[in-house]
C-alpha cells in the first residue's frame, strides 16, 4: 500500500453519500491504523478533508449508528492534532501547563480526551474519559466536534450555552488559547 493510494481511496469515500462513508471510511482507516501518523505526513490535507467532512454531517447520529468510524475518526483526530503541535513552534510555545480534558457528548454515545502536556510541549487525546480531568466538557455532539477542530470559538461557544464546561475557568482560558492557535493550523 502506497499513502498516495490509500489517500486517493479515502478521499473518493470522502465525497460519497453519508451511508456510503460509514459503510466504507471503517475499512480503509483499519488499514492504516499503526500508519496514520505516516499517511498524514505525507498527504497533510488529507486530515483538513477528513475533519471538514465529519463536521458536515450529523455526528450526534453518525456515532449513534457508526461509533467504530467515530471512534477511527478520532484517532487519527488526534494523531493529526499532535503533529501540527509538533510543527508549530508557536503552538509549543502556549502550552505553559498540564491541563487534562473529558469531552462527553449529550446526544450520542461519543466520549473523548486530551491531555495538553506541558513537560512535552505536545497535546495527546483519545476515546476513552480520564480519571479526575481538570475539565469536562459536555455538550451535543456536533458542538464538541466543532469546538475542538476550531469551527466554534471556544469561549463563544461557552457563553452561548452550546456546551457545559465543569472545571477550573483559568485552565478553560488556556486551553482556549492553545487550541486557537493549533486550529489556525489546520489545512484548508
Amino acid at each position: 500500500m502506497t499513502t498516495t493510494d490509500i489517500t486517493q481511496r479515502i478521499e473518493t469515500v470522502l465525497d460519497a453519500p453519508d451511508d456510503q462513508l460509514a459503510a466504507e471510511l471503517p475499512a480503509l482507516l483499519d488499514e492504516i491504523e499503526g500508519d496514520i501518523e505516516a499517511v498524514l505526513l505525507d498527504n497533510p490535507a488529507l486530515f483538513a478533508q477528513i475533519t471538514q467532512r465529519m463536521e458536515a454531517v450529523d455526528i450526534g447520529a453518525f456515532a449513534t449508528e457508526h461509533p467504530k468510524t467515530v471512534e477511527q475518526f478520532q484517532g487519527m483526530l488526534w494523531t493529526g492534532m499532535g503533529l501540527l503541535v509538533r510543527a508549530s513552534p508557536d503552538v509549543r510555545e502556549s502550552i505553559t501547563e498540564d491541563i487534562s480534558v473529558n469531552f462527553e457528548a449529550t446526544d450520542a454515545p461519543m466520549t473523548g480526551h486530551l491531555e495538553v502536556i506541558e513537560d512535552e510541549q505536545t497535546i495527546e487525546g483519545g476515546t476513552v474519559l480520564l480519571d479526575a480531568p481538570d475539565l469536562t466538557i459536555r455538550g451535543p455532539a456536533d458542538e464538541l466536534v466543532d469546538l475542538i477542530t476550531g469551527a466554534v470559538d471556544p469561549t463563544q461557544g461557552g457563553m452561548q450555552q452550546n456546551y457545559q464546561l465543569d472545571g477550573e475557568i483559568q485552565k478553560g482560558t488556556q486551553l482556549a488559547a492553545t487550541m486557537g492557535q493549533l486550529t489556525k493550523l489546520l489545512p484548508s
